[in-house]
């Protein structure tokens, strides 16, 4: 009978780990189907690879290519863009993501409550 010591299975363990240690392309959560991107700005995507992976990014016709820096971080600009849409954001390294019905136009942030709450005739 053969006996698996710990000789004998670290080679299936370093199989094992350095395929799991391959990670995905990924963006942050804050990009997803059916978001509005600010018009006439430069366009800022980033995320995450495996360090010296090199990530696609296009929209609407654009096109930008980086290296994953040694932390495994990428970020790109894309050139400003008019008010429109729906576009396809992709995000392609090892793997490919695709963000759908993405706009162009105008983001606007509010805050607050009781100014919240007005009716636009008030």
């Amino acid at each position: 009978m053969r006996r698996f010591t710990a000789a004998r299975l670290a080679p299936w363990f370093l199989l094992v780990a350095s395929a799991s240690a391959v990670a995905d392309v990924r963006l942050p959560s804050s990009f997803g189907d059916h978001m509005v991107l600010q018009r006439d700005l430069p366009i800022p995507v980033w995320g995450w690879a495996d360090p010296g992976e090199q990530v696609t990014v296009t929209l609407a016709g654009q096109s930008r290519t980086v290296v994953a820096d040694p932390s495994g971080r990428w970020s790109v600009r894309l050139d400003p863009m008019n008010a429109g849409g729906p576009h396809v954001l992709k995000v392609t390294g090892r793997n490919s993501i695709e963000r759908q019905d993405v706009l162009i136009g105008e983001v606007w942030l509010c805050s607050g409550q009781s100014n919240m709450a007005m009716t636009v005739s008030g």
